[in-house]
């Protein structure tokens, strides 16, 4: 039996079951194409979004009625916010610390109650978005991910300030925690997430991630 995949053969298939709206989302889930947060969020159902992860919650595990199990969930945008559960085998990406803010996913799950709801890790996909020195101008106010390798050091007594520099330009940057400065040394290479960018500085404070590479 053929699996219906366009939105005329899965109308023909429920035979009046669901409506246009339902149909058009598994339309979408079929072919893996994303739809708005709020189109989602209107039916219950299978569904693919992509949004920027705004916040990670740690991962609770419980015992229900002697299942165990465990979950964690995340805040993404796109044309609005919703919030994300991860179940048992999925909550292992944010466990390992694979879904940071900043970065952009693209989610297969289940909506429902207003949530999102995501079961495996074969239905997450992490995209690394960075901007270049030079792009930073154009995104004041924003929140950013970039990368490139420490050129300068500030004052060890204030130990708030480091200088990294990419093949368009270099950027200081000011540190909320003191040992991401004592962590890197002229040459390291670093990868920032979820950075606010406001008057040509990026601000790296308690919502961003502070990677140091080799």
């Amino acid at each position: 039996m053929k699996i219906p995949r366009s939105f005329e053969e899965i109308l023909e298939h429920f035979g009046g079951l669901i409506d246009e709206v339902t149909a058009r989302l598994l339309e979408s889930y079929a072919e893996g194409k994303a739809v708005k947060v709020s189109e989602a969020l209107s039916k219950s159902g299978r569904v693919v979004v992509e949004g920027k992860v705004l916040r990670v919650f740690p991962v609770r595990h419980f015992d229900k009625n002697g299942r165990k199990g465990k979950v964690g969930s995340i805040i993404i945008e796109d044309d609005q916010k919703v919030r994300v559960n991860f179940w048992n085998e999925a909550a292992e990406m944010i466990e390992a610390g694979d879904i940071v803010e900043g970065v952009r996913v693209k989610l297969r799950g289940y909506s429902r109650g207003g949530e999102i709801h995501v079961n495996s890790l074969s239905e997450v996909e992490i995209f690394l978005d960075f901007v270049s020195v030079s792009e930073l101008a154009e995104k004041e106010g924003e929140r950013v991910n970039i990368k490139g390798f420490v050129t300068g050091l500030g004052e060890p007594e204030k130990a708030r300030e480091i200088y990294i520099s990419d093949e368009t330009g270099r950027v200081r940057v000011l540190l909320e925690n003191e040992s991401f400065y004592f962590a890197v040394d002229i040459g390291t290479y670093v990868e920032i997430y979820n950075a606010l960018v406001r008057d040509s500085t990026v601000y790296v404070d308690r919502n961003s991630r502070f990677i140091v590479g080799e």
